[in-house]
């Protein structure tokens, strides 16, 4: 298993993370779109490291065979030296859709042909409920997609891991032909990924 510096505040806000059941949800209710990605799954660990897996941008090429850069800046265009989300703040994406196979390391070469960039809008970072956000930077009657990931406990140091993205706009339809599978690939992906960065070893998913 990795080991992270995470800092010293966030364990104590992410002891206020409310539990749910392997049936229920921590991700928040949004209107239906055009159409939906999504994935969840269980991992053998802890809330903490989780979140900080999600939230350290710099550590994804070592394990994200989805998002293989996440680069955070400011609305002027300038580098965050600190590389963790932080809301209203941009972040500038190097995606692969399709994923690329699992395990990945940060030496692990792209696929040209599968290479995309996206500029997203952070719009939540919540970590005392677990949860963060970005939204894709395009007029909402064009293309209106927010992409939400939460973490909660089950318990017996089981953590719930989701992730799920509403599409919608007049151009929602032709990117679901376009990348609806690629896309639901990469969020299924993402979360493998990030089960075996912090279990170890073996993958799952339910």
């Amino acid at each position: 298993m990795k080991s992270f510096v995470f800092p010293i505040l966030a364990p104590l806000l992410l002891c206020a993370i409310p539990p749910v059941t392997s049936q229920s949800s921590n991700l928040p209710s949004v209107p239906p779109g055009i159409f939906t990605v999504s994935t969840r799954i269980e991992i053998k660990t802890t809330t903490s490291l989780t979140w900080q897996a999600l939230t350290n941008f710099p550590s994804y090429p070592d394990w994200n065979p989805f998002v293989r850069s996440a680069i955070v800046i400011t609305p002027d265009n300038l580098t965050v030296p600190a590389q963790q989300p932080l809301e209203n703040h941009l972040i500038l994406f190097s995606v692969q859709t399709p994923p690329l196979p699992l395990p990945v390391t940060s030496s692990t070469p792209a696929n040209p042909l599968h290479a995309q960039f996206a500029l997203e809008n952070i719009t939540h970072m919540q970590p005392n409920l677990g949860r963060l956000a970005w939204k894709y930077v395009s007029p909402s009657t064009l293309l209106d997609s927010e992409r939400w990931q939460a973490i909660s406990g089950l318990g017996d140091g089981v953590v719930l891991y989701e992730s799920r993205e509403v599409f919608s706009g007049a151009v929602a339809g032709t990117v679901r032909d376009l990348y609806g599978k690629g896309l639901q690939e990469g969020f299924e992906a993402q979360a493998r990924g990030l089960k075996i960065l912090l279990e170890g070893e073996g993958e799952g998913r339910v």
